[in-house]
């Protein structure tokens, strides 16, 4: 164990080790969960537009603003 021991830097090290690892880690779930977002919006919009809803037509104009 006297190689994961870095002396007096070992708050620095094992925190920065940590810090690396919540990013690598965000990187990942942050890119999934907009995708999850972005599919359930396009079934939505596409089950309204099948259905002949008017929603979609307003939210269009909305965003053209």
């Amino acid at each position: 164990m006297d190689a994961l021991d870095f002396g007096k830097y070992n708050f620095y090290i094992w925190a920065s080790y940590g810090i690396t690892f919540v990013i690598l880690i965000w990187n990942v779930v942050i890119p999934l969960l907009e995708k999850k977002k972005l599919l359930k919006a396009i079934k939505r919009r596409n089950y309204l537009n099948k259905n002949g809803s008017n929603e979609t037509n307003s939210e269009s104009k909305n965003e053209n603003l």
